[in-house]
């Protein structure tokens, strides 16, 4: 190889090392919610890159050790920015380098076919460059931008299909690499051609697709399982609903029953000038269960069923839940139940996180405005968390229902903005009304 080929392998070896650093650096860091840049680990990966860059020039004979020590100290490196991911950044990295040898080694050995002998080695870097540029611009245009909606989706994955993933891609890569050696030294063009269409080329297809389909099957299996719960709940609420509606007309007609009487006996007492023992009697009505009730109009009956079946359990654990405005009745039984109950959910949730002493409340503000529906749902806070992280162990559950609760908004032509600032959080929802089609 002559000094210029040389010096450019030398600068693609280099490139190549710096786009692995920040490459998987960045997709960890999308992974994760650290977002800090240990100075440590510039260093560490500057090191590295310029010890490579030094036995290139004076140390041929350690190239191959030096080259493939290196992926190491870039796995270190990305490591001492994010210490409590490394669970992450191994399989980020394993899977990483695992996906790159199948495309890159699919290319080099067509390429081989019309490189000469002597470019061979710099055609190889140049298209391990180009694959870790094209990640790095995928990365950072199309990944970073929908960063949060990535990370929901990633966490439907059970943890099953993540490692058969990455043991499938470990062996593919592995089987494509041992071809890629066997005819290395084979200068046979139909040879060459045989491994590619019998071995390589319907491996890395068939792989794409069967990854593909896993990974969307294992999303849409858990999507729909969360559905079926959603629609289950809103039956069950709304039939708690019912049966709340039917004891508050028995109690109705019972205090109906009793009101002749209760009149009498105030009649009594105030006759007798007993203005105190008819006071007390006042209190003793008043204090009745059936008095105290809370039913909510909200003018929609789901709304009230979620929103009834929400402050009993808020009322079970000593904080209010306080309601106003209006709900439409054109909105759809599914969205609002997936909007309202979502998000109350967090509330509470938010709420049973505070200490003793702690003011626990959850205000929910409705207006309706021509056909924009508008919620408001504000409860104090502990934590500043925009993510609207859970606490709870089963945290994809949990961030599923912000997700679902984005995606019903979105197909409603709606935005959903989160403020979530010590003490307080809120969660303004606002979209549009599809008003049914008169005759």
């Amino acid at each position: 190889m002559g000094t210029i080929l040389r010096s450019l392998y030398i600068v693609f070896i280099i490139a190549v090392q710096i786009l692995y650093y920040v490459n998987i650096h960045g997709t960890v860091k999308l992974l994760s919610d650290n977002k800090n840049f240990k100075k440590i680990s510039y260093v560490l990966a500057v090191t590295n890159i310029v010890l490579q860059a030094v036995v290139l020039v004076f140390f041929r004979n350690f190239e191959l050790i030096v080259t493939r020590s290196g992926i190491f100290f870039i796995i270190l490196a990305v490591f001492l920015s994010h210490r409590t991911q490394l669970l992450k950044i191994v399989y980020v990295s394993l899977l990483y380098f695992s996906v790159e040898a199948c495309p890159c080694a699919t290319i080099n050995l067509l390429a081989n076919l019309v490189v000469p002998a002597d470019h061979q080695l710099l055609s190889g870097q140049i298209v391990y460059f180009i694959y870790n540029l094209t990640y790095y611009i995928v990365l950072t245009k199309i990944m970073i931008p929908r960063k949060e909606d990535l990370k929901l989706s990633l966490e439907f994955i059970n943890r099953k299909t993540y490692l058969f993933i990455l043991a499938y891609a470990t062996v593919l890569s592995f089987m494509v690499a041992y071809i890629s050696v066997a005819s290395w030294d084979n200068t046979d063009i139909d040879t060459v051609f045989c491994y590619l269409r019998i071995f390589v080329i319907p491996i890395c297809i068939l792989s794409f697709f069967i990854i593909t389909m896993l990974i969307m099957n294992s999303m849409s299996k858990f999507y729909y399982k969360r559905s079926a719960e959603l629609l289950d709940k809103q039956l069950d609420m709304q039939a708690r609903y019912y049966e709340k509606i039917d004891e508050m007309t028995t109690d109705i007609r019972k205090f109906r029953h009793d009101y002749k009487n209760h009149m009498h006996c105030l009649k009594s007492l105030l006759g007798n000038q007993k203005v105190d023992d008819a006071l007390k009697y006042l209190d003793s009505i008043s204090s009745n269960p059936t008095m105290n009730k809370t039913s909510f109009k909200s003018g929609n009956t789901i709304a009230d069923a979620i929103l009834n079946d929400k402050a009993a359990i808020a009322a079970q654990e000593n904080f209010r839940l306080n309601f106003s405005g209006v709900i439409s009745e054109n909105v759809s039984a599914f969205d609002i139940c997936t909007i309202l109950s979502n998000a109350l959910d967090n509330s509470l949730e938010a709420c049973r996180r505070l200490k003793q002493g702690e003011e626990r409340y959850i205000d929910v503000n409705c207006v309706l405005k021509n056909d924009m529906q508008m919620i408001c749902i504000s409860n104090p806070s502990d934590t500043e968390n925009p993510d609207l992280k859970t606490s709870k162990e089963n945290k994809n559950e949990h961030g599923f229902g912000l997700y679902n609760i984005r995606k019903t908004v979105d197909a409603l032509d709606g935005t959903v903005n989160i403020s979530q600032t010590s003490p307080v959080f809120v969660l303004d929802v606002m979209f549009r009304i599809k008003m049914p089609e008169t005759a």
